[in-house]
C-alpha cells in the first residue's frame, strides 16, 4: 500500500506562484483578482478568470503565452492538491462549455491532462 506524501503536492498559494512564475503576461489579472477579493486567494474565481484569459489569448493567436498558461493549468491538475485539482476541473474545464462545438478549436490546443480531464467529464455525464 502506497503512502499519498501531501506536502510534495502543489497547494493553492504554490499554484498561483507558478502561473506569476510561467505566465508573468497574466500577473496582473492574478494581481486583481486578488485586490478584489482583499488578499484572499478564492482559487475557484481565479480558475475562472484564468480562463477568459486564456479564451481571449486564443481568440488573438497569442500562442506562446497561451501554451505557457496552459501548461501551468495542467501542471495544477497533475500535480495540485485535491483542492487545486478540483478548481481546475471545475472553474476551468468544465466552464469552458466542453460540450458545446464552438469550444472544441480551443480544446483542441490544451495539452494531454487538461484533455484527458474533458474525456473524464464526458465519460460520467453520458
Amino acid at each position: 500500500m502506497s503512502v499519498r506524501d501531501d506536502s510534495a503536492m502543489m497547494r493553492s498559494s504554490d499554484f498561483v506562484n507558478l502561473v506569476i512564475e510561467r505566465v508573468p503576461e497574466a500577473e496582473p489579472k492574478v494581481r486583481e483578482n486578488l485586490a478584489d477579493n482583499d488578499g484572499e486567494l478564492l482559487l475557484h474565481l481565479l480558475m475562472s478568470d484564468l480562463l477568459r484569459l486564456a479564451v481571449s489569448w486564443f481568440d488573438h493567436g497569442m500562442a506562446d503565452p497561451l501554451e505557457r498558461l496552459l501548461a501551468a493549468v495542467d501542471g495544477g491538475l497533475a500535480e495540485g492538491d485535491d483542492y487545486v485539482k478540483g478548481a481546475v476541473a471545475v472553474s476551468f474545464v468544465d466552464d469552458t462549455g466542453w460540450w458545446e462545438s464552438s469550444t472544441q478549436p480551443f480544446i483542441e490546443a490544451w495539452p494531454a491532462g487538461l484533455q484527458a480531464e474533458v474525456d473524464r467529464q464526458r465519460s460520467h455525464r453520458m
